[in-house]
């Protein structure tokens, strides 16, 4: 394996002449993290990105393999990796960067982040240090750089430090942004009491703690009923809708190379979803997750409830185990991995559970009177979960063909968030999607560059572009 930043960049040379030119990129990447100022790779990547179309990320490695010593693009291309979910690229850039720009708060924030989003937590908080108590920065900048420190220490298991921190940063004045990141800090310890040693745990784990890991919403389909972001009131599934959201599933599934050898049902009622799934992909069905046997494992349940005699496991990653949810209550912080994949609704009731209906009494109306209602159980679907599930496949073969519209909308929306390590309802709960994902440089799409060098703060969304400011 080569080890040295010229024996990666020979490497990329190699996969370039087989043809494998997003591979050739990645070791490019590689080779910039070993080498920052590795202009041979800097200028390798540029090429590679025009020949992909990403022609904004070529400017940014062309601009540095021009000034390779500079600040300014130093920070613009480690801005990018942070972005791309390559903190391991982004972190030497900045340490250099921080070597050109020593008294910039910009780099020393973004270099924080960047390091938190490798989980190295003490350097984050090392590179923070010297802005606590920073004159040069506003209040409301002083308060992000509490509360990223306080994110930091918490991460690090340093309870203590990061409920001190936060009792800093209530005396700071705050925008609605901060107070929303304020709270969440605050019920990130709480939950953390839990647990009896924080010891050991990573971001999956601290994410676990914090709500949930990765969930989708319905992407498409001709059953929506047009409400916000896909989302259902009250929804009596259909078998066809059913079978559209586990053919969505599968597809996903197979996609990103996640097909499991087992799936295991979390409950009764989620039995014939396992059923169908394990049908269509070829799998085993186990009755509980030690029979599986620790063969790469789907735990399929019908609704977030069902997972919670399954908290011990679930809480830490593990690569044999992914999850599947039908029914996602977002409101209620569901109990969660950070592998789920799941579609998120509300109070769905599935077409063999059991239900109760009102009845009017015939009398009554005969009578003109205000009828009475008589509530009755109506049983649920008897037959085996495997001949539910074999329905539900059959229900898939049956679905209408759309030429893969429905399934490329629906891995859109997935691909660029499966490296998220915490997502939210965007419009329910926007703070759940900033509070850890976004660098504490992001600015609101349209915001202009500012001059003293400190980036403003106010919300944004982990698919704006947006503006930084530059370092001089």
């Amino acid at each position: 394996m080569p080890t040295t930043p010229q024996q990666l960049y020979e490497r990329s040379v190699d996969q370039v002449r087989r043809g494998d030119v997003r591979a050739a990129l990645n070791t490019l990447l590689d080779t910039v993290a070993a080498d920052p100022g590795h202009v041979g790779a800097l200028d390798a990547a540029g090429r590679i990105c025009r020949m992909l179309g990403a022609v904004d990320d070529a400017g940014l490695f062309e601009e540095l393999a021009r000034r390779p010593d500079e600040a300014q693009p130093l920070f613009d291309l480690a801005f990018r990796m942070v972005d791309q979910g390559r903190a391991d690229v982004a972190v030497p850039l900045l340490e250099k960067c921080r070597r050109a720009a020593p008294d910039s708060p910009a780099v020393r924030r973004e270099l924080a982040f960047a390091r938190m989003q490798d989980q190295d937590f003490s350097g984050s908080r090392k590179a923070l240090a010297p802005l606590l108590d920073d004159p040069s920065l506003a209040e409301t900048e002083r308060l992000d750089v509490h509360l990223l420190a306080a994110e930091a220490a918490a991460y690090a298991g340093d309870r203590d430090a990061a409920r001190e921190l936060l009792a800093e940063a209530e005396s700071m004045p705050a925008d609605e942004d901060q107070l929303q990141r304020l709270d969440a800090l605050h019920a990130l310890l709480g939950r953390s009491l839990h647990w009896d040693s924080l010891s050991g745990l990573g971001l999956r784990e601290w994410h676990f703690i914090q709500h949930a890991g990765l969930i989708l919403k319905v992407a498409g389909g001709y059953f929506e009923d047009n409400s916000l972001g896909g989302r259902f009131g009250l929804l009596e599934l259909r078998g066809d809708m059913v079978a559209f959201l586990l053919q969505r599933l599968a597809h996903l599934l197979q996609t990103y190379d996640l097909v499991p050898e087992v799936c295991v049902p979390a409950s009764d009622t989620a039995a014939p979803l396992a059923h169908a799934l394990a049908q269509r992909l070829g799998a085993d069905v186990a009755a509980s997750l030690p029979d599986a046997a620790g063969r790469p494992t789907l735990l399929v349940a019908a609704s977030a409830g069902e997972l919670q005699p399954f908290v011990a496991g679930l809480a830490r990653h593990r690569a044999d185990l992914r999850v599947f949810a039908l029914n996602l209550e977002w409101e209620r912080d569901a109990v969660l991995c950070s592998e789920i994949v799941g579609v998120l609704a509300r109070r769905v009731l599935l077409p063999w559970e059991a239900r109760y209906a009102f009845d009017a009494e015939p009398a009554a109306l005969r009578a003109g009177a205000e009828p009475p209602k008589a509530l009755r159980e109506l049983p649920a679907d008897a037959r085996p979960p495997a001949e539910l599930g074999a329905e539900l496949v059959a229900a898939m073969d049956a679905l209408p063909d759309d030429g893969g519209r429905s399934r490329a909308e629906f891995e859109g929306i997935y691909r660029p968030l499966r490296h998220e390590l915490l997502l939210g309802h965007e419009q329910e709960h926007p703070h759940r999607r900033r509070f850890t994902r976004l660098s504490p440089c992001r600015l609101t799409p349209g915001a202009r560059p500012q001059a003293n060098g400190n980036p403003p703060s106010g919300p944004d969304s982990p698919d704006d572009e947006g503006w930084h400011e530059p370092l001089d």
